[in-house]
């Protein structure tokens, strides 16, 4: 049986938001906005009162840290298949006899 996505109201920057996920997906999502909010709290005190300039802020610092992980995954990724390469040109002479 399939699940259906349900309800999720998580507030950000003192707004409500109801989302639609898969309810496996529901405690990433409210992981999230409390994130978001904590960040958001730590910008504030940094003295960014502006909420959008804060969310600014917010969005941008996630990119880069997301373009970072995955970069670093390629790399994991390239070593990976590289090993397995090394593997496999040492491995295949000796089944091949």
């Amino acid at each position: 049986m399939e699940e259906l996505p349900i309800r999720v109201n998580v507030k950000i920057a003192d707004r409500p938001y109801r989302l639609s996920v898969d309810p496996e997906s529901e405690t990433v999502v409210r992981e999230a906005a409390k994130i978001i909010q904590e960040e958001l709290t730590k910008y504030r005190e940094l003295g960014h009162t502006d909420t959008q300039e804060a969310l600014a802020m917010i969005a941008f610092d996630s990119l880069v840290l997301k373009i970072r992980g995955e970069r670093k995954m390629q790399r994991l990724q390239q070593m990976v298949f590289d090993k397995i390469t090394q593997l496999d040109h040492v491995v295949a002479p000796a089944i091949s006899t």
